[in-house]
């Protein structure tokens, strides 16, 4: 049953403002991470052993740095450009893994929503439009944030290898443009080592 008070959860509106935007796919991410710590536990306590995966480059990664305390920034977050809504976090001292599918959007069927955020955004767009849009919003947001996780996801554990260690890298100039870029990353030419930006 969707519950309508839900969307006045605190801990989501701090997502909300994080993010930067009201959408299905933030409040998706947030019941995902908060699956994800509790399916954790006490695997979460040190936090230096613990990764953060995503499938694919969308809004829920925000919800997933937030909640979990996983980000970009401290490289315990990793991309894994799956091209499908998976998430995983794991403890690679204790072997502990969790993963997340999220099944809603399968068949969740966007024309309905899409055709009322295109009329609420246009030029013309009139009050009763970006309403509807609000209204639209609001049913659906309310809906992911309220009903049982098996109408959202499935959760598993999972064996996942330890990713490689991540740490301050070498760097020299690029023969072209000068600046200073990851030796790893620099590609050989007749010209000297160039970074990739040069390289392309």
């Amino acid at each position: 049953m969707t519950d309508m008070a839900s969307l006045s959860n605190a801990e989501f509106q701090d997502v909300v403002k994080f993010h930067g935007c009201y959408c299905l796919d933030i409040a998706m991410g947030y019941r995902v991470s908060k699956a994800l710590v509790r399916e954790m536990g006490d695997d979460l306590a040190d936090m230096k052993s613990v990764f953060a995966r995503v499938g694919t480059p969308t809004c829920s990664v925000d919800a997933i740095q937030l909640v979990t305390g996983c980000t970009f920034g401290k490289r315990n977050l990793i991309m894994m450009e799956l091209g499908k809504p998976v998430f995983i976090l794991q403890n690679v001292k204790t072997g502990k893994a969790v993963r997340i599918y999220s099944h809603y959007w399968d068949h969740f069927d966007h024309t309905e929503l899409r055709a009322k955020r295109q009329e609420a955004k246009g030029p013309d767009a009139t009050e009763e439009a970006k309403a509807a849009l609000r209204r639209a919003l609001d049913e659906n947001i309310a809906g992911i944030l309220s009903v049982p996780e098996e109408q959202l996801f499935r959760i598993e554990t999972t064996s996942v290898e330890a990713p490689p260690k991540s740490s301050k890298y070498a760097s020299e100039p690029c023969a072209k443009c000068g600046e200073y870029a990851n030796v790893n990353l620099m590609v050989e030419t007749d010209g000297g080592k160039l970074c990739p930006e040069c390289a392309a």
